[in-house]
């Protein structure tokens, strides 16, 4: 059995054997761990990309013992890991140099549908590009299927058409032409119709735990105190009635109402933490920026963007490796709904050295007059780098040689200013 290929489309049907082994074992030989289980876990962990397609749960089997060997021998993970980490680093340091876009996406030969889903909640920079840009290339040039831009409007509180225009402008400015256009804002009505059918399935209920008390409920920090075990919500038993009603006073924006959440029921001690209950709605009674006051309550991106993929015909979520963990939340919903399967693959985002990538510090640095708007040329936005010096052909190079690889990579300016010298 061969495990070391990069090549999801050749390792799959070895997985699936594997899977089809598992199904009524806990290990790979007899009943006890043994070398087998060692030998196939360490050569499973040490492949990043049999790792992220075991970790998304298509698996089932497979899954099951990848964590239960992981989980329950802690002892092995280092040592397996440090013993291929030398001839790992040379093998990928080889694939980056080339910046390989083979890198096996399921079933393209049924056509490729790729999305960029930015929230119009501040302008584009230089993340933001990496992540269109990638979308674009498997999309328009790698596969020559379809990409779509569609716009995560789903907080009224941070969000502005100007910041939607924004955006747009700045995609043409990079040559990013979408086929289609669509905001989340366009399928609120199925995703509330979603929610009230994993309420009534008992997939979710209604909870009034603060911000803080979820948080140390669910083993995260609380301000200065962190739970050393997650622990049930003291609504998590809350009936299907009595949800659904809370519900309703959520959807008319009640005081009583902007009090609650909706969470999904799905595992509140799961060693994954984005698997303890997460909330899929929020009540807001603010007016939202093209729905105005027809709604009152919204769905969290993380039940949204699952569910709006698979309605909208995605294929490939492409995405940073900041969504690792999130990837079995993502295929918890598409399989708890009956909805149409859609792949995940995670690329490295785009880190620059002392530079603020975090739109939430580059909006302060913005309405507190540290700069003079999204567009100052010290600001690491898409217009604020143009406004430095910047050409579209050399970002277009410097972020595509990069390519789709999952390592993660200090990116200085110097080399980018090196690149952009060529164009000038």
């Amino acid at each position: 059995m061969k495990l070391t290929s990069l090549n999801l489309k050749a390792i799959e049907p070895n997985l699936a054997e594997l899977d089809a082994h598992l199904t009524l074992r806990s290990y790979v030989v007899g009943y006890t761990l043994s070398r087998a289980d060692l030998w196939v876990w360490g050569a499973l962990r040490s492949n990043r990309v049999a790792t992220s397609y075991i970790k998304q749960g298509l698996m089932v089997n497979l899954t099951r013992w990848f964590t239960f060997i992981e989980e329950s021998n802690p002892w092995i993970t280092d040592a397996v890991l440090s013993a291929s980490a030398a001839k790992l680093a040379v093998k990928d340091t080889k694939e980056d140099e080339g910046a390989s876009y083979d890198i096996g996406l399921q079933d393209t030969e049924k056509g490729v549908v790729t999305r960029f889903p930015p929230e119009p909640s501040g302008y584009l920079h230089v993340g933001h590009a990496k992540a269109a840009l990638l979308n674009n290339y498997f999309a328009h040039e790698k596969y020559q299927g379809t990409m779509i831009l569609r716009f995560d409007d789903t907080n009224p509180s941070k969000e502005k058409q100007e910041f939607q225009d924004s955006i747009v402008e700045d995609l043409k400015l990079l040559g990013i032409k979408p086929d289609k256009t669509s905001h989340t804002s366009d399928f609120f009505q199925e995703l509330h119709d979603y929610c009230i059918q994993m309420i009534k399935e008992g997939k979710a209920f209604a909870d009034d735990s603060t911000k803080d008390e979820m948080a140390y409920d669910r083993g995260e920090r609380a301000g200065t105190t962190v739970r050393a075990t997650p622990i049930a919500s003291k609504r998590r038993d809350y009936g299907v009635e009595e949800s659904l009603a809370i519900f309703e006073q959520m959807k008319a924006g009640t005081e009583e109402g902007t009090r609650w959440s909706i969470r999904a029921r799905m595992a509140y001690d799961h060693t994954n933490g984005t698997m303890r209950d997460p909330v899929i709605y929020r009540c807001n009674p603010q007016p939202h920026h093209r729905t105005k006051d027809t709604w009152k309550v919204y769905p969290t991106y993380d039940f949204a963007c699952p569910i709006v993929d698979s309605l909208e015909g995605v294929t490939h979520a492409l995405r940073t490796t900041e969504y690792n963990e999130r990837d079995e939340q993502y295929q918890w919903f598409i399989e708890a709904l009956k909805l149409r399967k859609v792949y995940n693959w995670n690329f490295s985002r785009l880190n620059m050295v002392k530079t603020l990538l975090s739109k939430r510090k580059l909006t302060k640095l913005v309405d507190e007059g540290v700069v003079t708007g999204w567009d100052d040329a010290r600001m690491p936005t898409v217009r604020g780098i143009r406004r430095h010096g910047m050409t579209v052909p050399a970002l277009h190079e410097f972020i595509l040689k990069q390519g789709p690889s999952k390592n993660v990579v200090l990116q200085d300016w110097s080399a980018f200013w090196a690149t952009n010298k060529k164009y000038e």
